[in-house]
């Protein structure tokens, strides 16, 4: 797993679409101190967001931190892309 496919739908009915890769798997571990192993059945919701944010972030998608975000978040679908 290299790649995670991200869609994230806001509250005000925007949208947006991007990919969590190398660099955002890793800031994941080193901030949770976890594998990405755990995404999977037991995935905490605050996973998924935190790395959808971080991907966005990191792209300069969003300037809001963590939190400011999510309060702006309706849902995330995430899947892996297989590469």
């Amino acid at each position: 797993m290299m790649r995670i496919d991200l869609k994230v739908e806001y509250a005000d009915g925007s949208g947006v679409e991007t990919t969590a890769t190398a660099p955002d798997l890793i800031a994941f571990e080193r901030h949770y101190d976890k594998s990405m192993a755990v995404f999977g059945t037991d995935t905490r919701i605050e996973y998924i967001l935190w790395l959808t944010w971080h991907a966005l972030n990191r792209k300069k998608e969003t300037a809001l931190e963590f939190d400011a975000w999510v309060e702006t978040v309706d849902s995330v679908t995430a899947g892996d892309s297989g590469e």
